[in-house]
């Protein structure tokens, strides 16, 4: 898959955002489907016409005024082209998490139901007792068989007032083990059927996204493909107007778009850097001071990403550090009653003696051409989406990384500059803390990742993503 405009692979559609949740806390905001993505096609009265290009050949001025028409209609295609797909990133993202959502819901129901079964157990071997005292007490007009022999006065007194009171405590207990079992068991029954309506919402919920990123990676098809067919119209144009081959114009416009490219990355290495630096300037008081001259290598707040312009952005301006997602406020728990253990869903894979970052590196690379895949946990087992390349590569290292993109950015213990990335680091894009797509980079301007359903898990140039938000921030492992 290409960049309509210049010739580049394509970087499309993944997944981020934090889900935590048991029970019935609501669905997190980040399943909201993203907003509908601008059009790639260039509207057909932009495009010139025959009779346009060959009126621009009557002189060079018009000719070079026609000739930047027609780069700055490619520019803006592009840019186009690079929000759309941060789009459709979005779409997948949010089905991916949408699926993390409801296997976090299932669980929980599953956990819920069982802990409801145990405490109807309860109750039922609680009313069972209750039962047979209160038949012994009917049958021998309201005294227990075992009160008989001292009711007829049999025995040492003292031994007898003894046992009566014990017998009384004990009847006593009976009562109150039946009455907190029936709560316990009420109380644990709602929880129960609370948690399978927060499955069932969560399972619609997945349905819809579902819908939502299969109609956005098909529309995202199809607009690829007609605005390539508008970029040969224009390039042969360019071709005609500068007396070239339609080959050395699409070479042209290739360079000219990865200068772009490049333009854009440096300026979010820039404002990364220019943010690390005014922290160190204020942790040190002095904007003079070594420390004010070095960026930060540890947590650092990040500039806002730049969004994708025809023209070369200028730095964000820095905002606070990227909180980690918040996490809905727990269940409050009805009274405990004894439940088996909830089986773990997944066991992480045994780690590798003397794992690394490269290990994480060799391992992703080594899925390289399989495909990307978000059902069915996204997780390996028929393919990957983005965070979980990331968690089965580093659990290859023996580095329990958390499931999603969001999360795995969050937990890292240290976050540098963007500038001061190494290879093993992860890198992201969206804005905190809701990112949706994450990458391991390798060094050398490039990044191993489960792209999209169509490139799959592939080694892309970081400057050919640079315009879909990318953040200026790497975290480290």
């Amino acid at each position: 898959m290409s960049l309509t405009g210049t010739g580049c692979k394509a970087a499309v559609l993944c997944t981020a955002v934090v889900l935590f949740g048991t029970l019935a806390a609501p669905a997190h905001a980040s399943l909201v489907p993203p907003a509908t993505a601008p059009a790639l096609v260039v509207p057909a009265a932009e495009i010139p016409s025959p009779g346009d290009i060959a009126a621009a050949k009557s002189s060079e001025s018009a000719t070079a005024a026609q000739v930047t028409r027609i780069e700055r209609i490619l520019a803006d295609a592009a840019s186009a082209q690079e929000l759309t797909f941060a789009r459709t990133l979005e779409a997948n993202n949010a089905y991916s998490d949408a699926l993390v959502e409801l296997r976090t819901r299932t669980d929980a129901a599953a956990v819920a139901t069982a802990r409801a079964a145990s405490a109807d157990k309860e109750q039922a071997k609680s009313r069972k007792e209750i039962g047979q005292l209160a038949g012994d007490l009917y049958r021998n007009g309201g005294l227990n068989p075992a009160l008989s022999s001292f009711v007829a006065g049999k025995g040492d007194v003292l031994e007898q007032a003894a046992t009566l009171q014990a017998l009384s405590a004990g009847r006593s207990r009976a009562f109150e083990t039946a009455e907190t079992t029936a709560s316990a068991a009420e109380s644990l029954t709602a929880a129960a059927a609370d948690a399978r309506r927060a499955a069932d919402d969560a399972a619609k919920t997945a349905e819809s996204l579902k819908a939502a990123a299969e109609q956005a990676n098909a529309a995202q098809l199809k607009a690829v493909s007609e605005a390539k067919a508008q970029r040969t119209v224009l390039v042969g144009q360019l071709a005609s107007l500068r007396r070239t081959t339609t080959a050395l114009e699409s070479a042209r416009i290739d360079g000219l778009e990865r200068q772009r490219q490049q333009a854009r990355l440096a300026a979010i290495t820039a404002a990364a850097d220019q943010a690390a630096a005014e922290q160190a300037a204020t942790v040190s008081g002095d904007p003079a001071s070594p420390q004010a001259q070095t960026p930060a290598r540890a947590a650092v707040p990040a500039p806002a990403a730049l969004a994708p312009t025809a023209a070369d952005p200028a730095p964000a301006p820095a905002p606070e550090p990227a909180p980690a997602p918040a996490r809905p406020a727990p269940v409050q728990s009805a009274p405990v009653v004894p439940v088996p253990a909830p089986q773990p869903v997944q066991p992480a894979p045994a780690p590798s003696p003397g794992g690394t970052n490269q290990t994480a590196i060799s391992v992703a690379l080594g899925k390289a051409g399989k495909p990307y895949f978000y059902q069915f946990g996204g997780t390996g087992a028929y393919g990957f989406d983005c965070s979980g390349l990331v968690q089965s590569a580093f659990a290859a290292a023996g580095k329990y990384l958390p499931r999603t993109a969001a999360e795995q950015f969050a937990q890292a213990p240290v976050h540098v500059p963007l500038s001061q990335a190494q290879p093993g680091d992860l890198l992201v894009w969206g804005s905190a803390p809701g990112f949706y797509h994450v990458a391991i980079y390798l060094g050398g301007g490039r990044v191993v990742q489960a792209l999209n359903p169509s490139a799959g898990i592939t080694v892309t140039d970081l400057s050919m993503m640079a315009g879909m938000q990318l953040y200026p921030v790497a975290a480290r492992y």
